[in-house]
């Protein structure tokens, strides 16, 4: 079959403009590989400059990826070199945008953008309300970043504190008072109550829920949203849902999961699950349904809700306190469900296993309203590339609240080994960077030698998240072998 000759130069020019282009990404990587990696690994000395010498490596950092591209531009089509010329542009404004948040954190000096970076933020604000830029993902990258300064702000000045899912809250206030054009307001609204709802769960948000549904058309991220919710919904009305504890007007969840009381008799052993989230995130949803599986088999579960930094504006000292709500709650209606109080296996992964530990190790924090004569301790602990460490680098943001500036220690487990009756398996990643392997392995070490019945359980090669993907499997097997051995 011949090919007419206009669509044959036609092919050989379009093939020809995309080697030309696919060599300009390729020559930018090699470029840009080695600079990202330096920004990603000297955050602290960077962010610790003055103002001016952090703009002026940054733009020096820019200027090499402009180079390059304007020495391309002949190469590029319109529409890849305006993307291009952008996307460089605000994904290196982005670190400008953050300078004044992160210098405080790294330095502890309050600073405010200057005269001439605050024109550069302006300028970048004029490309949010334009839909078609919204393909851009660096552009997106640093309208989310905006909107997270911009929120953290409102959040500080107090307004949301009564409220339930206070960001989310103050990120439809931002996104309503810099997003007017309504494609570009309704994408925002729409990707931030789906990551809400995945990580945070659907609890109090039907009027967002409904704002969205009721007067949007549909579309694929709303469609995904809408399945979403309506799974939570229908996972909820499932299992018995109780309140543990009322505090500062919030209404606090556990989500219990029961065993068939023809099949298993008597008082049942108790899972009480601590999802993880840094104290700043999390969902109960992610637990239920191995919370169902562990019921069918005769314990009785319960996955607690507890408050974190974005729905209630709490620090972890608030959810250690609930944890040990929540079990001495269990342990005062041990007889209403069946539990039998002296087989109670406290668990969770990361900031969750740093709440399990808390409940034995944490004596000084407690809700004022909790029976102190009833045990917060639970029997057992199995818990998942837990935090053991409050006070390093990675925590530091707890540490921020004046009020809590110098409590870390209260609430970190390395700080607070002692001689205890609830026996525990720690399970950790080698190469966990998130929660150090060193902490985990040298809190261990240190409860052995004082004699409690400790295990400790490496994961090879694995990073932090070992609960679920490659090393789930390991994780799995290992635990069901401690809980057959030492629990039921």
């Amino acid at each position: 079959m011949l090919i007419p000759f206009f669509l044959s130069c036609s092919k050989k020019k379009e093939s020809a403009a995309s080697i030309k282009k696919e060599t300009f990404l390729n020559e930018q990587k090699v470029i840009g590989t080695p600079i990202w990696k330096y920004l990603n690994n000297n955050s602290y000395s960077l962010y610790a400059l003055n103002q001016g010498n952090f703009t002026k490596k940054i733009d020096s950092i820019k200027n090499i990826f402009t180079d390059h591209l304007q020495k391309n531009k002949t190469n590029l089509d319109t529409k890849t070199y305006n993307y291009e010329r952008l996307a460089i542009s605000v994904s290196l404004d982005k670190y400008i945008l953050e300078y004044p948040e992160l210098h405080k954190r790294f330095t502890g000096k309050k600073t405010i953008f200057s005269k001439t970076n605050q024109k550069r933020r302006d300028k970048n604000l004029l490309y949010f309300n334009q839909p078609n830029l919204l393909s851009n993902k660096y552009l997106v990258n640093y309208a989310a970043s905006f909107i997270s300064i911009e929120s953290t702000k409102k959040l500080q000045h107090g307004d949301y504190d009564s409220m339930d899912n206070q960001q989310l809250h103050a990120n439809w206030d931002v996104i309503d008072t810099f997003f007017s054009n309504t494609e570009v307001n309704i994408y925002w609204k729409e990707k931030y109550l789906q990551e809400h709802i995945a990580n945070k769960g659907i609890k109090n948000i039907e009027n967002f829920y409904n704002n969205l549904t009721t007067n949007h058309q549909n579309n694929s991220t709303l469609n995904r949203l809408t399945q979403l919710y309506k799974k939570q919904h229908d996972a909820r009305e499932r299992h018995l849902i109780e309140i543990y504890k009322t505090v500062a007007n919030f209404e606090l969840e556990v989500h219990l999961f029961l065993p068939d009381k023809k099949v298993f008799k008597g008082n049942r052993p108790t899972i009480v699950q601590f999802h993880g989230g840094s104290w700043s995130t999390g969902n109960p949803f992610w637990y239920f349904s191995t919370a169902k599986q562990y019921a069918k088999n005769g314990w009785v579960v319960a996955v607690v809700e507890y408050r974190i930094k974005a729905r209630q504006g709490t620090y972890p000292y608030e959810a250690v306190k609930d944890a040990k709500s929540a079990i001495r709650w269990l342990r005062e209606n041990a007889k209403k469900y069946n539990i039998n109080p002296t087989r109670i296996l406290a668990t969770g992964n990361s900031a969750g296993g740093h709440l399990a530990l808390a409940t034995t190790l944490v004596e000084n924090w407690n809700e004022k309203t909790d029976n102190l004569k009833i045990n917060a301790k639970p029997n057992f602990l199995i818990v998942n590339a837990a935090v053991y460490d409050l006070t390093d680098k990675n925590t530091r943001w707890i540490r921020e609240h004046i009020d809590y500036k110098e409590k870390a220690t209260e609430i970190s487990p390395n700080h607070l080994t002692k001689k205890t009756n609830t026996k525990m398996l720690l399970i950790h990643g080698e190469k966990d960077m998130n929660c150090p392997y060193t902490s985990a392995h040298d809190f261990y070490i240190k409860m052995k030698s004082l004699g409690n019945d400790i295990q400790f359980y490496t994961v090879k090669e694995a990073a932090h998240y070992i609960w679920f993907g490659k090393y789930a499997s390991e994780v799995s097997k290992i635990t069901a072998e401690y809980i057959a051995k030492n629990i039921y």
